[in-house]
């Protein structure tokens, strides 16, 4: 299963720093970006450092940033070799794979980083390929990474992620196939038995090489498929030989064709990868000899794509081809989908709310529009008085008073509003005024009003040195005579 996530790979080549972002989950990778730096220094002393900075760069330069990384091993550095165990049971095969290795090192076993690969199980046998890099190679690259601040999940071979990419964008994936990788120095041959990696090896033609003497390499590559197939075990023959990472001519096709006994066919993998034209004009980059696509198989293989070698397992001590990296991916996989399940329930519950919300609503707005239409059918009534709707507001009217009847002139001690249906005046005006010329100017100019009619009769009296007085105000369209009768 490959999980989907954004995933990260560097790979150092040389004194040149490489990350990519891809984003797996399909059965090609996408690729999202490409950075590339190289280290400048002048002492050897400073190359350390050198490398350090120019890691940063390139990790600074990035746009996207990716869930985890992975670290892209040359297989340079590597050794590798074809193990046949007499028995079967992974925990057994696991246990046995160091043993049956250390008769062909050089070195101590303990200076070896090891992983291996179940190939087939094969008459009660388990083929096995076995790959380990010295400790101190893999050690200085881990330092690097350390001290820019990145900590890899996992450390496979180029040679394992150029192939398993090679082997996505295959139809065919029974028996036995060679695929050659070519790079700017050396190239990666590969051995495909169904859908694992049956072999592999490092070899150092390059691009150069095999434009220059395509022969001197297709005789290279032939010697070492007929090596392979002499300890093969699991029977059928190599009849084809794909080439990636170099355009080859006609011809150039022809002399490996004759030399090998094969079918050749020629692939550019890196074009089929969504994303990646863009990436790396974006980043000014060529995308030819294999340049880019050993980080992104590796990435792409540490999503579970398959051939995942991971030769910090010692040091992790974990099991399983997915190993760490996949671990982690799926817990921050579960995480977000515990995040968007959780978002969802609220948004559906939510929504519940607002749809009980909208029927109630509706129902209210029913019993409206049933309340309007019955009063529609049964009119309102004789005995409703219909002056109250077109009486002005309480406030508007207490404001016209006072702006006719200032207190300046007048005292005003009592307004009095009679109900609507009254057979009395609408509204009494009850005050006192030191001065008959002020009333008489104030009533006057309440006379004025266009909100009510005042009736010619006034109440006055004389109180000492005070005047009080009442008077009753009309609606307009009220007949003063029906409202004094």
């Amino acid at each position: 299963m490959i999980v989907t996530a954004k995933i990260g790979a560097i790979e150092f080549a040389g004194n040149e720093v490489r990350v990519t972002v891809i984003k797996t989950g399909g059965k090609l990778p996408r690729v999202l970006e490409v950075q590339a730096r190289t280290a400048v220094y002048e002492a050897e002393d400073d190359r350390f450092t050198a490398m350090v900075h120019a890691l940063d760069e390139a990790l600074d330069a990035l746009r996207v940033h990716p869930a985890t990384y992975v670290l892209c091993v040359p297989s340079a550095f590597t050794i590798v070799r074809s193990l046949t165990i007499p028995f079967k049971g992974v925990n057994r095969v696991a246990k046995a794979v160091p043993f049956e290795i250390e008769p062909h090192l050089a070195f101590p076993l303990e200076e070896l980083l090891l992983d291996h690969i179940t190939i087939a199980e094969i008459d009660g046998n388990t083929e096995v390929l076995a790959v380990g890099a010295r400790r101190k190679h893999l050690e200085e690259q881990l330092a690097i990474l350390e001290a820019a601040g990145v900590e890899p999940e996992l450390a496979a071979v180029d040679a394992a992620g150029l192939t398993a990419l090679w082997q996505a964008t295959q139809k065919n994936s029974r028996g036995l196939r060679a695929v050659l990788h070519v790079r700017e120095k050396g190239a990666v041959l590969a051995v495909m038995f169904n859908n694992a990696l049956a072999y592999f090896r490092h070899l150092q033609s390059g691009v150069d090489q095999i434009t220059q003497n395509p022969v001197a390499v297709a005789q290279e590559v032939q010697n070492t498929l007929r090596a392979f197939m002499a300890k093969w075990h699991g029977g059928g023959d190599i009849s084809t030989l794909s080439i990636t990472g170099l355009e080859m001519r006609a011809d150039e096709m022809q002399v490996f064709e004759e030399i090998t006994g094969c079918a050749v066919d020629t692939i550019n993998v890196i074009r089929l990868l969504k994303g990646a034209e863009a990436a790396l004009t974006r980043a000014n980059e060529t995308g030819g000899c294999n340049r880019w696509e050993a980080a992104i198989g590796v990435g792409y293989s540490a999503a579970g794509g398959g051939m995942a070698f991971n030769l910090m397992r010692e040091n992790q001590q974990i099991n399983g081809v997915a190993r760490s990296v996949v671990a982690h991916l799926m817990f921050s996989a579960c995480l977000a989908l515990l995040f968007l399940l959780g978002c969802a329930w609220y948004y559906h519950e939510g929504r519940l709310r607002n749809e009980a919300v909208i029927e109630q609503t509706r129902n209210e707005i029913a019993m409206i529009e049933e309340e309007i239409e019955l009063m529609a059918a049964e009119g309102l009534g004789n005995d409703v008085e219909f002056a109250v709707f077109s009486d002005p507001p309480l406030l508007d009217v207490l404001q016209e008073i006072a702006q006719r009847m200032p207190e300046d002139k007048v005292t005003i001690t009592e307004i009095r509003v009679a109900q609507p249906g009254a057979r009395s005046a609408w509204i009494d005006i009850a005050g006192s005024t030191s001065s008959a010329a002020d009333f008489e100017a104030a009533f006057e100019e309440l006379k004025k009003s266009d909100m009510f009619a005042l009736a010619d009769e006034t109440n006055i009296r004389l109180q000492g040195e005070r005047t009080t007085f009442r008077v009753r105000a009309f609606r307009t369209q009220e007949e003063l005579s029906d409202a004094q009768s």
